[in-house]
């Protein structure tokens, strides 16, 4: 293996099959390839299919050791808390720590980055409630009120384009929003807010419809953080996606299924404002389609003048 950063998809093909071997002996699984870009990458992800059995077996880079033992570990803690209902997360079959090599669980269905595509203008608030209520599945056994401290999120924004500077896509617009934003800071400072275990990774083609439940997958982070941060992913995302993107009708539907009782107006504002101005952080002065397709998406809620939640 010449990049301890990177698998190739025949060297983790080679370590899925060690390792199946190990755990399901007597068994031939083929083993097809979950993300269709032939290329070295820190994690590949393999559908493992034998008549009896069908099975998601991800393997990671040597150098993701930490990563993927976060994750093996988080997604054994949320697949016991959603072991039950409408709202689920596929189990740990097992995970081979020296070779780093995790199986779980399959839930054969589509994502609602599929649906999305396919359903249509007047179904999709459909899928995004959903979402939200997942959400508020996950967050719930950790959720937690808290008075929101909004200066750290400022500070980390305002280092993120000095140390950008012409690297950041728009660094103009994006100074003249995070001004905006702390204009926000005196009437949100102390507001009734909460925390809550995050994903902090969230996007639609992360939930699968499959056999009446929705699962939520691909789980890492295991560290309080503040809820709008997976609502407004969950938005940028379903924004950049829609062939009519509608900010305010798409967040609704969101805060439908979340159902949040705790968070003030004011807090709610800052924050979504702030998590769509750490998306734009992301995005570098030359994005790829679906990069501008994100920082509009994130444009269009900095534009909102109200909680879109």
């Amino acid at each position: 293996m010449s990049d301890p950063a990177r698998l190739t998809r025949f060297e983790a093909q080679a370590l899925a099959r060690e390792v199946l071997a190990n755990e399901r002996a007597g068994r031939t699984y083929g083993l097809g390839c979950l993300k269709n870009e032939d290329r070295p990458m820190r994690a590949q992800v393999f559908c493992a299919a034998h008549p009896g059995e069908h099975l998601v077996v991800k393997v990671f880079a040597p150098a993701q050791a930490d990563k993927a033992r976060a994750q093996a570990a988080r997604q054994r803690a949320v697949a016991a808390q959603m072991r039950e209902g409408p709202w689920r997360a596929p189990e740990v079959l097992f995970f081979d720590a020296g070779r780093l090599v995790l199986g779980m669980g399959y839930a054969a269905g589509p994502s609602l980055a599929e649906l999305w595509q396919q359903l249509p203008e007047a179904r999709r608030d459909v899928p995004l409630e959903a979402a939200g209520s997942w959400l508020a599945a996950l967050h719930r056994p950790t959720l937690e009120p808290r008075k929101l401290r909004p200066r750290g999120q400022l500070d980390w924004l305002a280092a993120q384009l000095q140390e950008a500077g012409d690297g950041m896509a728009d660094p103009e617009g994006f100074a003249r929003d995070l001004a905006a934003l702390e204009a926000l800071f005196p009437a949100a400072r102390g507001q009734a807010a909460t925390r809550a275990v995050t994903h902090r990774d969230l996007h639609l083609a992360n939930l699968v419809s499959a056999g009446g439940a929705l699962w939520g997958l691909d789980f890492e982070n295991d560290s309080p953080d503040a809820p709008y941060r997976d609502l407004v992913a969950l938005l940028i995302d379903a924004l950049a996606l829609a062939p009519e993107p509608d900010a305010a009708r798409f967040g609704a539907a969101l805060a439908r299924g979340y159902g949040d009782r705790v968070t003030a107006p004011d807090a709610r504002l800052f924050q979504q404002r702030a998590y769509a101005l750490g998306s734009w952080a992301r995005t570098p002065a030359e994005p790829s389609l679906r990069q501008r397709a994100r920082l509009a998406a994130a444009k269009m809620i900095l534009a909102a003048d109200k909680s879109l939640f």
